[in-house]
């Protein structure tokens, strides 16, 4: 369960994906559409784009969970 801080960062992701969604179908219709297949380069840029998000939730994913109380660990 996301913590107060991190669950309207969460829903504002979720929301923000849906968008992205919608906008890969209207670039994939238009593609059809025309005819013309998406410009390979462009097709690696939001690859790489599309990566650092994967990456970013990766290292979010993998942080080292703190102490409860707040206390910080020696050693």
């Amino acid at each position: 369960m996301p913590s107060l801080k991190q669950k309207p960062v969460i829903e504002r992701l979720h929301y923000l994906m849906q968008e992205c969604a919608a906008v890969a179908a209207a670039v994939r219709d238009n593609a059809q559409d025309d005819g013309e297949p998406l410009d390979p380069a462009e097709l690696i840029d939001l690859i790489a784009e599309y990566q650092v998000v994967l990456d970013l939730l990766d290292e979010a994913f993998n942080v080292e969970p703190t102490q409860a109380n707040g206390a910080c660990s020696i050693g």
